[in-house]
């Protein structure tokens, strides 16, 4: 099998990939894991609003803050704590969703937490695309290219160490060389800098533990939020997450 990993998102993928994301993705996994029904990726504070309505519970931070309006930040501390089973979830990730953007269905999130079960689940599904979410305008993410040179190492092992190394695989691998620590490339990325500014490095801690989450979760549907009909200044889409 090829196996082909891509530090920025480069469509057309005709098949669902794994989209790594560090951060937001271990929020999506723990939320999951903590019996939400469904966790919906939102770009900008209105669109999540507009996902939320109804009653969804709302997430996300702007400058280390929740959105007014929003039930709570984005903590992987506090998560179990907020009763969130059987309940629609909206997470404001605005580098996650536009990464989103570029992939089709029933692709899969990928990260650190859920290593070695999402590697089970490619290997098994023949999953061959690692695709490693982007900061804002789609600039490469540290952290997320790092732990996509882990899961593609980790595939490439499972499958015996054969199959031919595409996109940005090797530079991806030979990047994760330097960091035999995973937490230090998270510390050192845009996001980590800002968590770790903030007094918040339990957060790295907790989202670069390896393969404490069995669970998968899975791009299953995208909602088109119009301009005209929502009052936006431009089209934005919802991305929903549910455990495979």
């Amino acid at each position: 099998m090829t196996l082909r990993v891509d530090v920025i998102p480069k469509p057309p993928y005709p098949q669902p990939v794994l989209v790594v994301d560090v951060f937001y993705g271990s929020v999506v996994g723990a939320l999951l894991s903590s019996g939400a029904r469904e966790v919906w990726v939102a770009k900008s504070v209105r669109a999540a609003q507009i996902l939320a309505e109804g009653g969804g519970l709302l997430l996300g931070e702007q400058e280390g803050f929740p959105p007014e309006g929003f039930h709570a930040g984005v903590s992987l501390q506090i998560l179990p704590g907020l009763g969130v089973k059987g309940k629609t979830c909206v997470l404001l990730a605005p580098p996650l969703a536009e990464s989103l953007e570029q992939v089709p269905l029933e692709s899969t999130l990928a990260y650190f937490r859920n290593a070695r079960a999402v590697v089970a689940y490619a290997a098994e599904q023949n999953i061959g695309t690692v695709v490693a979410a982007t900061q804002a305008r789609l600039e490469p993410s540290l952290a997320n290219t790092v732990a996509a040179g882990f899961i593609a190492k980790r595939l490439h092992q499972s499958l015996g160490g054969v199959g031919d190394l595409q996109g940005g695989g090797r530079m991806a691998m030979a990047l994760l060389k330097s960091f035999p620590d995973p937490q230090e490339s998270l510390v050192q990325s845009d996001m980590g800098e800002l968590l770790y500014r903030a007094g918040r490095s339990e957060e790295l801690a907790l989202s670069s533990l390896v393969s404490v989450e069995e669970l998968t979760p899975k791009l299953k549907q995208v909602k088109r939020l119009e301009a005209r009909q929502y009052g936006l200044t431009k089209d934005r889409f919802g991305f929903c997450f549910q455990a495979r």
